[in-house]
């Protein structure tokens, strides 16, 4: 009824390196799969900075406009202005990724690594 079946270490040894290739196989794929959820909020943040700064910019003209009866200068005004915040933002967050990509490909010590080639000639 029972297994007599003994286990040997050299069992048990190639049962643990084949587990732990499994996870590691599995934790490369769940590390894909978050880069590329993280590049695509990414790009949705980028382009919801510059739709966000135009549309400020318009209903502030529009208000301004409105009110001070200034038709359309103030909303031609404003609008530039929202899409010039807006490019502005986005180059911040691009500075922000490239700047935490640099941190992330530095060592500890918070010195970079060595490249291979030198071009010090």
């Amino acid at each position: 009824m029972g297994d007599d079946k003994k286990t040997s270490p050299a069992d048990l040894e190639s049962f643990d390196k084949r587990l732990q290739r499994t996870k590691a196989s599995i934790q490369e794929r769940d590390k894909q799969a978050f880069n590329q959820a993280s590049a695509y909020s990414f790009g949705f943040r980028l382009a919801t900075d510059l739709v966000a700064g135009m549309l400020a910019g318009f209903g502030i003209g529009w208000l301004l406009d409105y009110w001070l009866g200034t038709s359309p200068w103030l909303l031609l005004i404003f609008i530039v202005l929202g899409i010039s915040a807006g490019i502005a933002n986005v180059i911040r967050a691009a500075k922000s990724i490239e700047a935490q990509r640099h941190l992330a490909h530095t060592s500890a010590d918070g010195v970079p690594p060595v490249a291979d080639d030198d071009d010090d000639d």
